[in-house]
Order: structure tokens, then sequence, then C-alpha cells
């Protein structure tokens, strides 16, 4: 119990200490939910972000499919915000384990809070940003 208390206890990381990708991703994410949520258009701003337009489309689906999915509102932070949030912190781990095509993982990370049918969703889509995703800036 005493090693729980101390991770809950534990500051979130500041998206100016995460790797690069992660950070990026992160603040791609953060984009694509305030521009779905405010009717702008983030197309080109993604595009750029991500690599191309095939990883864009992706990831403005992983943002619908998580916004439906999830049991409460997705917590982001502002694009200019450096503190991350749970959820974001959330995101990445699903995105490193559907990567690995870490099934298991994924499940395990996500199942007291996202019922069967949904999981297999988002964990499907994460796999399809993954696979089209191109870290453009190293």
């Amino acid at each position: 119990m005493g090693e729980i208390l101390e991770k809950l206890a534990m500051p979130l990381p500041d998206i100016r200490m995460l790797p690069s990708v992660e950070a990026r991703l992160i603040i791609a994410f953060r984009v694509a939910v305030m521009a779905s949520r405010n009717n702008y258009d983030c197309w080109d701003q993604l595009s750029a972000r991500l690599g191309g337009d095939r990883a864009t489309t992706r990831i403005l689906i992983v943002a619908e499919t998580i916004g439906f999915a999830w049991p409460e509102p997705f917590q982001i932070g502002r694009p200019c915000c450096s503190l991350t949030t749970p959820d974001e912190i959330w995101l990445l781990a699903a995105i490193r384990l559907a990567a690995c095509e870490n099934r298991p993982g994924f499940d395990t990370l996500s199942c007291e809070m996202i019922g069967d049918g949904a999981r297999e969703r988002i964990y499907n889509d994460l796999r399809n940003f993954v696979g089209v995703y191109t870290d453009t800036r190293g």
C-alpha cells in the first residue's frame, strides 16, 4: 500500500522533461482535441507535427475514439502548458504498448476504466496511428 501512495504523491512530469517524441505527441493530441472542441481546422499544424496526412487522420480518429470511450472527460492540458495530466501520461503508456504490440499490457493498463469493446477499438486505433506516425524531428 505504501508504494501506491508513494506513486500517487509523485508529481506528473513536466512536458519539457519528456523525450521530444513524447512531448510532440502530447502537444499534437492537445491540438487535435482543442480543434475538435472548437471546430478549428488544425490539419496543416498536425500534419507538420506528425509527419503527414495519414498520421493526422489517425490521431484525430484516436482522439474521437477516446473521447467517446472515456468514462469522464479526457483531461488534457492547454497546448502551451508544460504540466502533463494523468490522462496524457496514460496516453503515452498506451501508445508505447500499442507500438510494442503488447495487447495484454494495454488491457491491464485500461481494463478498470474502459469496457472490452471500447478498449479493442482504442487499441486498434492506436496501432493504426503508430503504423503511420513518423518522428520527423528525431
